[in-house]
Formats: C-alpha cells, structure tokens, sequence
C-alpha cells in the first residue's frame, strides 16, 4: 500500500452537512497499486465516498474501512522523548541557577547584618568606605534579583514546551488504540504515469447561515447589501487555502415523496456479535481510464446538472434544478473550532424607493421603509440583518426569502421630521326612535400629517373602525365617504382603513375620521372605547 499526501482543496457547505475534496498525486510505474487515502474525519458519511482522477490508469476498487492505529514509528517516540529529557535538564539546570542567586543573596544580607548591628568587636569604617560598602551591596544585590527575575521567566517558558511534549507522548500512547478511517483505492497501470486523484466524500455538522448588512442612503436614495455567510466547522480537519462552495440544496431531505411500508411485529431476537467493520463503496466511475474522468467533483454528489455560472465581481452563483450553490471568490481558510467564520457572497448598491407609514392611534409616529427590487443573480436566503440608515444602526430584522427580481422592504425606523397627531374630536350619545329606541354613539377623529421634510414623500396612514359581532349592533362609516377602494383610499375585510398621500414639503393634510354604533337601548355593548 502506498499512503497518499492528500490536502483539502474544495468544500461545499450545506445547510448541516459538507462536500469535501481531497487531492493527491501519485507517480507509479506499470502495474497495481493499492493508494490509501488515510487519517480520514470520524464525521465522514462512508456511504458517500467517491473517487475520480486522472492519469493513464485503470480505477479497480475503492473501499472504505476502519483500521487500528499501527504502532507508533520509534523514532517519532524517541525524538519526542529525548526533546523531553532534555527541557528536564534545562529546568533543573535554571532551578540550581536560582538556588545559587538566592543563597548568595542570603551570604550578603548576613554580612550586612555584621556590619549594622553591634558585636562584641565592633568595625569602625570611614564615611567613605561606609557609602562604597553600601553601593557594592546595593548593585550586587539588583544584580541577583535580575538574575532570578531572568532565571525564573526562562523557566516558565521551558515549562510550557515540557507540557506541550508530555501532550504529544500522551497522545502517541492514546493512536495506539485508536480507530481511523481509510480509503483504499486499487489502480491498475499499463506503465509509468502520474496520477491526480480527488478523494470527495461528505461529512456531517459544518453548516452556513446567510447574513445581510442594509446600509442605506436616504440622500442618494439606494441600499448596499451587503451579502454574507457565517460558516461553522468541527470536523477536525482544517480547510486550509480552500475554493468555498454554498449550496441551498437541502441533501438531508429526500427529493422523493416517502411511502408507507409494511410494518411488522415480532418476537425480539438478539442481533449476533458484531463484526469489525469494513465497508466497501461503489466507484464513482465504470473502470475507465483516469484521463477522460470529470474531476470537476460537484455533480458526483448532485443529481442536477449545473447551468453555466453567472460571473458578478464578488463571487459567481451556479444555478441548479433544485438549488443554487454560490462560488466564493478566491481562497479561504476554515478552522475547525466550531466558531463564526465570514465570507463575503455579494456586495451590491440597489435603487431603494422610500416610503412612509404611521398608525397614528397607536404611535405618533412616521416609520421610513425603503421598498428595493433584487436585480442581482443571488436569491436572498432568509436570514438575519443589520439595518443603518446614513450610517446610523436602526435595528436588527430578519430578511424573508427574495428571488431575483422580486421585491422586498426594509423598515427603516422613525423619522421625526414627518409629524404625525391623532386627536379625538368629539365622542357624544344620542337617543332616537320613539318606537325603535335606538342608542348611537357617534366618535369623530382628526388625523394630522405635517412633512418638514424638503422633499415630497409618499405616505400610508391607517387606522380603524369597530366590526360588529352581533346583528343588532350597526357600525356606519360617516367620514370618510367609502364604496369601494380606490388609489387614495382602501377598507378592508377587517375594517381596517388606508389612506395614501404624496405630500410636499412643508405641506399639512387632515383627515376626518367620523362613525357611529347604533344599537338597541336594551343591549349592553362591550369594547367601546
């Protein structure tokens, strides 16, 4: 068997799962060849290996399988140990350096001690051999602290290499007794050839989230979308300098529509003991030769045949039957440390038609929403978003799903230059009918709208009449005079009202609000305000 050195050029994330690419080249002279692609994810779906390549050979077989750890080559054990023992010898070496600094720092405090203190014969010193004395002990006494100082920093730094070396002993003894996963692929060669092998299989747990950032200018009137993805990735292995793929398929869901089975009862029987286990997959390809193989690797695990992509600056979208899968320019790196990592899907300015809406009964205010069609490529996946309007965050929302084409509004906010009131005018009872006796409450409103702004705007200003859930009681629209919608005015199932005004600037509309509930005198009505 020869072991490939195989590296992870390609990936597609999906939603919980991802398509991963391995490349390796072999040179191999006439004959067969068993290649292991070796040290393979325990998170890998064995079903979905599949092998391709190129090079003058025949592909015979491809099995996956579960192997042992073989014992641990000597000579890795043995360098590992000897860097061991001697980070060992260092540290007691820098141990004895401190224990030799601090007993001289000891000898020279009990000699100033002799000095200072009285004894039975007492030393008698010029001033001048006093200050020469203490300035000896005084640098010699630094000069031992800096030592130690020194000493000890070293000291914390060979301890860090130690513990790093016990790991990786520690670790050697632990592959002894561990399962790994192999791809053995058996080729056959007429003569000598260099081959390109592509290893894809799948692996279970990354997954990508689409994220926006909003950025709107309400001076040129456009939105910047900026389009994102945040990928997540625990698999162990690191993809390192990789061609990013996202796809919308959903591989975890069967494009069939399920049908029931027989369903059965039994006794229970227990299973027999389980064999070591070792599976063996289907080629990807017929035995053929390598060289007319496709080693693009997408369509290996996809039904669908991609379109011709579309090129936009920032990446390229290939569209599918059934799904989409963005193409991220250029190369990125993954960790597998299972955090947020970001890549940039589009980044794009779309004309944004602005707009307000005010309910003045229940808010004083007007809310800016910019209405944008999607003329990019890219469907626009439900996800989260950051909203700035002239630079300003206003809000996180969530974006719903945008084909291309298709229209969506982001709100935007409050905008206090548009004044908004709602005032309650007159509310009054009256009794009518001798036979009849009828009780009408009559409620008449007064809505205002004042645009500062120095622009003409459009506006929707809503509010309400009450719906009668009883025979008895009427509710009559006095104010405005409604039949049936219209472009300035709209009612619906819910008595719901809808006015729709271009204002200019510096301009003020009122609105007159004006209904009745009528209902005989002997009935208690409840909800009226």
């Amino acid at each position: 068997m020869i072991s490939l050195h195989a590296r992870i050029t390609a990936v597609t994330v999906y939603a919980d799962r991802a398509l991963i690419v391995r490349t390796a080249s072999q040179k191999i002279e006439s004959g067969e060849y068993q290649l292991v692609f070796d040290n393979l994810p325990d998170c890998m779906v064995p079903e979905s290996v599949q092998v391709n390549g190129r090079g003058e050979a025949m592909l015979k077989d491809i099995k996956f399988q579960q192997v042992r750890h073989a014992e641990i080559p000597d000579e890795e054990v043995k360098q590992l140990v000897q860097q061991q023992a001697a980070l060992n010898d260092e540290l007691r070496s820098l141990q004895e350096t401190i224990a030799h600094a601090q007993a001289e720092k000891t000898f020279i405090e009990n000699i100033a001690a002799k000095l200072t203190k009285g004894s039975e014969k007492t030393i008698e010193l010029d001033p001048d051999k006093w200050m020469k004395m203490v300035a000896f002990y005084r640098s010699k006494y630094d000069a031992l602290d800096k030592e130690i100082h020194h000493t000890e920093k070293t000291q914390r730094k060979l301890k860090e290499e130690l513990d790093q070396i016990n790991k990786l002993i520690l670790d050697l003894g632990h592959r002894r007794n561990k399962i790994r996963n192999q791809v053995v692929v058996t080729v056959e060669a007429a003569g000598a050839t260099e081959l390109i092998l592509f290893l894809h299989y799948i692996v279970r747990g990354p997954s990508w989230t689409p994220v926006y950032d909003l950025r709107v200018s309400s001076a040129e009137r456009k939105m910047r979308i900026a389009y994102h993805a945040i990928i997540r990735q625990a698999t162990t292995e690191s993809w390192e300098d990789v061609e990013i793929k996202l796809s919308t398929a959903r591989p975890h869901i069967s494009g069939q529509q399920p049908e029931l089975k027989p369903w059965y009862v039994n006794v229970f029987t227990p299973p027999p003991p389980a064999a070591e286990r070792s599976l063996k997959v289907k080629a990807a390809l017929p035995k053929a030769m390598f060289g007319k193989a496709d080693t693009s690797g997408e369509d290996l695990m996809m039904a669908e045949e991609p379109a011709p992509a579309v090129t936009i600056p920032e990446t390229t979208v290939e569209a599918q039957a059934a799904s989409v899968v963005f193409v991220i320019s250029g190369s990125n790196t993954i960790q597998p440390d299972n955090k947020d990592h970001k890549v940039t899907i589009l980044i794009h300015d779309l004309p944004a038609e602005f707009s307000y809406a005010a309910t003045p009964k229940l808010a004083p205010y007007a809310y800016l929403k910019a209405k944008v069609t999607n003329k990019t490529e890219f469907p626009f996946l439900p996800g989260k978003t950051s909203i700035f309007l002239d630079n300003n965050f206003v809000a996180n929302a969530e974006m719903d799903l945008v084909a291309p084409d298709e229209t969506f509004t982001a709100s935007l906010g409050v905008d206090e230059s548009m004044k908004v009131e709602h005032k309650l005018i007159k509310k009054y009872r009256k009794d009518e009918g001798l036979l009849s006796k009828k009780t009408v409450y009559r409620y008449q409103y007064l809505i205002q709208v004042k645009n500062n702004k120095k622009s003409e705007e459009e506006i929707k200003i809503a509010d309400q009449i009450p719906i009668s859930q009883n025979k008895d009681i009427a509710i009559n629209l006095i104010e405005p005079k409604y039949k049936e919608d219209t472009a300035a005015l709209k009612k619906n199932e819910l008595n719901i009202l809808e006015w729709f005004y271009k204002i200019k600037p510096g301009e003020e509309i009122k609105i007159p609000l004006t209904f009745e509930v009528e209902y005989p005198q002997e009935v208690e009505v409840t909800g009226l305000g």
